[in-house]
Parts: structure tokens; sequence; C-alpha cells
């Protein structure tokens, strides 16, 4: 009887052990899975910070695009504000200048006229002014010229805009037929001034010929 009872007892305890580390090994494989989840959790919440990081870097990035882009367009707002005063300036002395070349045509006209008078009165008293008519007529040319330099000049000032991109071609193009239109009443002047010579010679050749007749 002693024997079967410490039988007993043995299998008792050797199948409780069983049991008991059964059950402890159940409970190291919750614990793993549970750290393991665990671990994924925090792993997950890592990501997701540098995920955050990263859409507020974003942020930050497009923000300071922005605010370049506004400055670069604040920029160009007051160049282009600079350039049409600029160009109004310009514009306006080219004007002047223009005005004071339809000034001197028309001072010029003027002469022209009292020459062909003057021719007029020289020929009734017998003068020849064959030569200087025709050098009128020369110069009456020269100033049709210097009147449509003069124009084409106004035309192409007006034409310059300051929201084109080849305003200062526009410039120097206006820039360039206002000398063309002054270099055009030099010419007309100087035409004038050979048709006055013309009247003077011949005036002084036909006085001659009186005082010796």
């Amino acid at each position: 009887v002693f024997f079967v009872v410490i039988l007993a007892i043995s299998i008792l305890f050797f199948s409780g052990g069983s049991y008991l580390y059964a059950h402890d090994d159940d409970s190291l494989s919750e614990e793993k899975a549970a750290d393991k989840q665990n671990f994924q959790d925090r792993f997950d919440k890592l990501r997701e910070k540098r995920d955050e990081r990263r859409d507020i870097s974003e942020e930050k990035r497009r923000q300071l695009q922005q605010k370049q882009q506004n400055t670069r367009e604040k920029i160009a707002t007051r160049a282009a504000e600079v350039r049409k005063r600029v160009v109004a300036k310009i514009k306006s002395v080219f004007l002047k200048i223009l005005t004071r070349y339809e000034a001197a045509l028309a001072r010029l006209d003027k002469i022209a006229q009292r020459i062909a008078s003057r021719i007029d009165k020289l020929k009734e008293r017998g003068v020849d002014t064959t030569e200087a008519e025709t050098a009128l007529i020369a110069a009456e040319s020269l100033g049709a010229v210097a009147s449509s330099a003069i124009d084409d000049a106004k035309l192409k000032v007006d034409a310059i805009d300051p929201e084109s991109v080849s305003v200062k071609d526009a410039v120097m193009t206006a820039k360039d037929a206002i000398k063309g239109a002054k270099q055009a009443l030099k010419n007309y002047h100087q035409g004038l001034v050979k048709v006055i010579r013309l009247l003077k010679a011949s005036s002084d050749l036909r006085s001659t010929k009186e005082n010796n007749e």
C-alpha cells in the first residue's frame, strides 16, 4: 500500500509538473506575441512620426515656394511699374524733340515760300532764275522727305510698348528714326541755302550787266 501511494504521488507530481510547464510555455508564447505586437505598434508609430515630419517639411517647402513666387511677382510688378515710368519719360522726351523738328520744318517751308516769291520778282526784272528754280524744286523734295521722316519717327515713338519684351529694341528704333528726321531737316535746310546762293549769284550777275550797260 505504501508503494502504491508513493507511485500515485509521483504520477501526480510529474503529470502536474508537465501541466505546469505546459502552462508556462503558453504564457511565454503569449508574452512573446504581445511583445511582438507591441514592437510592431512602436515601429508603426515611428513610421507615422516620420511621415508627419515629411508632411511638415513638404508644407514648409510649399510655403517657401509660394513666398518666393509672391516675392518674384512683387518684384516683377515693381519692375514693370518702373519700366512704364521710364518708357513714358523717354517717349515724352522723344515727342518734344519731334515737336521742335515740326516747328523747324514749318519755318523752312515759310522760307521756301519766300524764296519762290523772290524768284518771281527777280524774273520780272529779267533775272535768269532757271538754276534757282531747279534747286528750289529739289529742296522741296527734301522738305517732303523731312516731313515723312518726322511722321515716321512719331509713329515709331507711339509704337513703344513698355509691356513688350522688345521694348529696348523699339526705343532704339525710335531713336534712330529721330536721328533720320534730324538729318532730313539738315538736308532740307542745305537745299534752301543753295537756292538762296543761286538767286544771289543771278541777281548780282544781272546787276553787273545793268551797270555795265
